[in-house]
C-alpha cells in the first residue's frame, strides 16, 4: 500500500489525494475493526476472572473447614488419651472410622516425642515417613513441644503427594506424644471440589517453587496467563498455595465471522485499487519491457565472444555479430547477403567448408559441432569449433540457420604442449624405483601408474582402466602389507586436481620389506629385554604381593568366623548371612584380581590395545609399590586431577613404564635424609594431551648425564642393567608419546610421561607391527 502511494506521488494534487482518500479509509475501517473485537475481548476476559476469583475464594474456605475438622477429630483423640478413655483397640476402631468417612485420610498414627508410630492405622503406614528428615522434623517437634503442627508436602507411596496433620497430647507438663493424620492432596481436591467448579477450573496445590503436587482435573493445561488465581492454603502452611485456572475457550463464532468480514472488505478493496492501478501502468510497463528487452539482447549479442551468424533457408547471409567479423577480419557490410563460398574460407579447405555447409543446410547438427580451417582477411589461417542450430522466429516458423564459432587455435597448440609434456612426465615416473599411482576419487579407477607400480602389482596395460588400486584400501601414510605378494609398502597419498579439474589420489608405495624384518628383529629384541626387566622387577614387588593378599585372605577368614558364629548362636537372619557372603565374594575377587595383576605384568606377550581409565592404571602401580614405599620410610604424595580420563593403550606396557619411573625414584632417595624421603605421583589434562608425572627429592641428574639417561646400557646404579628408562621411552614413543626430565625445584628430578588423549586407535596394529 505504501509502495503504491508512492508510485503516485508524481500525479497531480487532486489525483494524489484521490489515491490517498481509499487507502486512509481502509487504514481507519480496519483500526476501529479491531479495537473494537479487543475492547470486547478484554470485558469477557475480566468478566471469566472475576468468576475464576469468587470460586477459588469459596473452595479455599471449604478445603479448610474439612482440614480443621480432620485437626478437630485428633484433638478428640488426644484429650482421650489423656483423660485414659482410648486404647490400642479403640484407637483402631476411630482411626478406621475416620478414614472411612474422609477417604483423603491416608493413615492415622500415635506417636512418641521421637516421631516413632506407637501405634497405626494401616499397620506400618508410618515408615516410609522416617526416612523424610524434612517431615519427620515437624512431627517430632510436636510431640516434644506440644503444639500442633504440620508437615511439608511429602511423596506417600501408592498415593502421591501429602501432607501430615499433628496434634499432641499434653498431660501437665508432660507430652505423651502426638496423634499424626496422613492427608493425601489429590484426595482432598478429588473428594471437595465440587463438579461445577471442576468443569470450568482446574484446581491444583501448588508448592514455593510453581510446582503442581495436586490438580482436579489432573490433565495439564497450557499457561492461562492471566486468568489464574492464587490464594494460600494454611493450615497445613509451608508455602503451600491453591491455584486456579481458568480451561481456555475459543472465541465465540460471530467474532471469527467479524474477523473474516474484515479481512474480505480489505481485500476487496485492495484488490480494486490494484486493478486500477494495473490499467494505468500497462502500456507504460510493457514499453519499458521491450525497451530493456531489445538493449539486452543487443548488449548480450555484443558483448559475446564467440562468432555468430545466421543464414537464409537458401544459405544467404543475414545477421553477424561484431565478435564474428573480429574474427575473420571483415566489415559487416562485406558479408551480409553473400552466399557460398565465403571469403573466409581457406582455399585448401573449400570442399570441406562446403560440405559441412551443405550439412548445416540440410538440418544435420551433431552435439560436438564441426571442425574447420578458416582465414583472416589478412590470409592467417586459425582453427575453429563450429555449432548450428535452426532459425525460429515469434510465430514458430522456420526461417533458416544461426551457426557460433569459437576460435580454437590456441587451445590445440596447448594441448600438443600438454601431450608432449605429460609424455616427459611419464618418462620420469618410469624411472622411479616407487610404484606411483594415480586414481579416481570416487571410484578408484586406475589413471595412471608407473613401470614399478605395474612390475610390483602384476598389471598388464589392458588392466590398467579396469583395475581398481590395490593400496585403495590402504592406511594412507602408513605401512601397508600385501598379502598376495608377501611385501610390506611404506604407503603416502594424498589428494590433488586431474588434468580435467577432477579430483584424484596421488599414491607412492615404497617396498620397505627388508626394513621392516630388520624392525622386527629389533622387535624381538626388545620384548627379550622388557621380560628380563619384568622379571627383576618381580623380585621387588614379592613383599607387596604377599601384603597385597593378606588384607583379602584375613578378611575372608573374619566374614567366615562371623558366619559360623551367627549359625551357632541360631539368631541367623538370612540378611546378615548374604551381606557376610557378599563381603566374602568381594574379597576372594580382590586377592583374584591382584594375582592378575602380577601375572600380566610379568607375562610376555605382544602389545594390546584397550581402553583403560588412567586411575584404574595408577591404583595397580601404586599397589605394587606398596612394600618398597613402607621399607624405605618413603612418604606418598598423590595429585590426581584427571582420574576419570581414558587412554587407547596397552595397559600392562604404561603400568611397566610407571612402575619403572617410581623404583627408581624410591632407589635415589634411599640414601638421602629420611625428612625428604618423598615421591610425588601427579596427573592432569592439558588440551589434547595427559600429562603424568613422577618426581622425587633425590640428589638429582646432572646435566652432563640427561642426554645419556635413556641410552641403552648407560646405567648410574651399581648393579643397573641400562634398559629400565630406554625400554619406558620405547613404550611411550609406541603411544605417539613424550618422555621428559627435568630438574625438580627444591632439589630433585621430574620425569614426565606425556600421552595424546584418544579413545580410538590412532593407527591400525597389524600382527607385524614393531614396537
Amino acid at each position: 500500500m505504501v509502495r503504491l502511494m508512492k508510485r503516485t506521488s508524481n500525479l497531480p494534487r487532486p489525483a494524489r489525494w484521490l489515491w490517498a482518500m481509499p487507502n486512509l479509509a481502509l487504514i481507519c475501517f480496519l483500526a476501529v475493526g479491531v479495537a473494537l473485537l479487543l475492547f470486547i475481548r478484554n470485558n469477557e476476559r475480566q468478566r471469566q476472572h472475576d468468576e475464576l476469583v469468587e470460586a477459588v475464594l469459596w473452595q479455599d474456605r471449604a478445603l479448610r473447614a474439612e482440614l480443621t475438622a480432620r485437626q478437630k477429630q485428633l484433638e478428640g483423640m488426644a484429650h482421650d488419651l489423656v483423660r485414659g478413655d482410648i486404647s490400642e483397640g479403640a484407637f483402631y476402631g476411630r482411626a478406621a472410622d475416620i478414614m472411612t468417612s474422609s477417604p483423603e485420610v491416608l493413615a492415622i498414627a500415635y506417636t512418641n516425642e521421637f516421631g516413632d508410630a506407637v501405634w497405626s492405622y494401616p499397620a506400618q503406614s508410618m515408615a516410609p515417613l522416617q526416612m523424610v528428615p524434612a517431615v519427620i522434623e515437624p512431627l517430632q517437634r510436636s510431640a516434644r513441644i506440644g503444639i500442633a503442627s504440620s508437615t511439608p508436602p511429602f511423596d506417600f507411596p501408592g498415593a502421591g503427594q501429602a501432607v501430615a496433620l499433628s496434634f499432641p497430647a499434653v498431660q501437665g507438663n508432660r507430652t505423651l506424644g502426638a496423634f499424626v493424620a496422613i492427608v493425601s492432596l489429590k484426595g482432598l481436591l478429588r473428594n471437595y471440589v465440587p463438579w461445577w467448579i471442576a468443569k470450568r477450573f482446574q484446581l491444583g496445590i501448588v508448592n514455593l517453587d510453581g510446582d503442581t503436587l495436586a490438580a482436579r482435573p489432573e490433565q495439564p493445561l497450557p499457561d492461562a496467563g492471566p486468568l489464574s488465581y492464587d490464594v494460600a492454603l494454611d493450615p497445613p502452611g509451608y508455602g503451600l498455595r491453591l491455584r486456579a485456572r481458568i480451561f481456555l475457550t475459543g472465541w465465540p463464532l460471530w467474532q471469527h465471522a467479524l474477523y473474516w468480514v474484515l479481512a474480505g472488505l480489505s481485500a476487496l478493496m485492495l484488490w480494486s485499487l490494484w486493478v486500477l492501478k494495473r490499467h494505468m501502468r500497462e502500456r507504460l510497463t510493457a514499453e519499458r519491457a521491450m525497451l530493456r528487452e531489445m538493449n539486452m539482447r543487443q548488449a548480450l549479442e555484443d558483448s559475446l565472444v564467440s562468432g555468430v551468424f545466421a543464414t537464409d533457408r537458401e544459405g544467404r547471409t543475414l545477421h553477424v555479430n561484431p565478435a564474428f567479423c573480429r574474427m575473420v577480419g571483415f566489415e559487416a557490410e562485406e558479408l551480409l547477403g553473400g552466399t557460398p563460398p565465403f571469403p573466409y574460407w581457406a582455399p585448401e579447405t573449400t570442399n570441406q567448408c562446403a560440405q559441412i555447409f551443405a550439412a548445416i543446410l540440410r538440418g544435420e547438427c551433431p552435439m560436438n559441432g564441426f571442425s574447420l580451417r578458416y582465414q583472416r582477411k589478412s590470409g592467417e589461417r586459425f582453427d575453429v569449433r563450429l555449432y548450428s542450430s535452426p532459425l525460429i522466429d515469434g510465430e514458430g516458423r522456420h526461417t533458416g540457420w544461426v551457426a557460433s564459432m569459437t576460435d580454437v587455435t590456441e587451445l590445440k597448440r596447448e594441448r600438443e604442449a600438454l601431450k608432449a609434456s605429460h609424455e616427459r612426465f611419464v618418462a620420469v615416473l618410469n624411472g622411479l624405483d616407487a610404484a606411483v599411482a594415480v586414481t579416481d576419487r570416487r571410484n578408484g579407477e586406475l589413471l595412471l601408474s608407473n613401470r614399478a607400480f605395474r612390475e610390483a602389482f602384476r598389471l598388464t596395460a589392458p588392466d590398467g582402466p579396469l583395475c581398481a588400486l590395490p593400496l585403495r584400501h590402504a592406511d594412507p601414510g602408513g605401512e601397508w602389507f600385501d598379502p598376495v605378494l608377501g611385501r610390506w609398502y611404506q604407503h603416502h597419498r594424498r589428494e590433488t586436481l586431474w588434468v580435467d579439474q577432477s579430483r584424484v589420489w596421488l599414491d607412492i608405495a615404497t617396498d620397505v620389506s627388508e626394513r621392516k624384518q630388520a624392525a622386527d628383529r629389533e622387535r624381538q629384541q626388545t620384548e627379550k629385554l622388557q621380560q628380563t626387566a619384568r622379571l627383576i622387577a618381580m623380585g621387588e614387588i614379592a613383599s607387596s604381593l604377599a601384603h597385597e593378599l593378606n588384607q583379602p585372605l584375613a578378611a575372608i577368614s573374619s566374614y567366615s568366623t562371623a558366619c559360623r558364629n551367627l549359625v551357632a548362636s541360631r539368631q541367623l537372619r538370612p540378611e546378615e548371612l548374604d551381606g557376610a557372603l557378599d563381603k566374602i565374594s568381594e574379597q576372594a575377587r580382590r586377592a583374584g584380581a591382584i594375582i592378575r595383576g602380577i601375572r600380566e605384568f610379568v607375562q610376555k606377550r605382544e602389545p594390546k590395545r584397550s581402553v583403560c581409565r588412567v586411575g584404574d592404571l595408577l591404583d595397580t602401580v601404586l599397589s605394587l609399590l606398596a612394600a618398597p614405599l613402607n621399607r624405605h620410610f618413603v612418604r606418598l604424595v598423590e595429585i590426581r586431577v584427571a582420574d576419570d580420563t581414558e587412554l587407547f593403550a596397552d595397559r600392562v606396557m604404561l603400568e611397566q613404564v610407571l612402575f619403572n619411573l617410581c623404583k627408581n625414584a624410591i632407589e635415589a632417595m634411599v640414601e638421602g635424609p629420611q625428612e625428604r624421603c618423598e615421591l610425588t605421583v601427579e596427573t592432569r589434562t592439558r588440551g589434547d594431551w595427559l600429562d603424568m608425572i613422577v618426581a622425587d627429592r633425590g640428589p638429582g641428574i646432572a646435566s652432563d648425564d640427561v642426554e645419556k639417561l635413556f641410552r641403552p646400557f648407560y646405567t648410574t646404579k651399581a648393579e643397573g642393567m641400562g634398559m629400565g628408562l630406554n625400554i619406558c621411552r620405547t613404550i611411550v614413543e609406541h603411544h605417539q608419546g613424550r618422555l621428559a626430565v627435568e630438574a625438580r625445584e627444591g632439589g630433585g628430578s621430574r620425569f614426565v610421561v606425556s600421552l595424546p588423549l584418544a579413545t580410538q586407535p590412532i593407527f591400525k596394529e597389524t600382527e607385524h607391527h614393531a614396537v
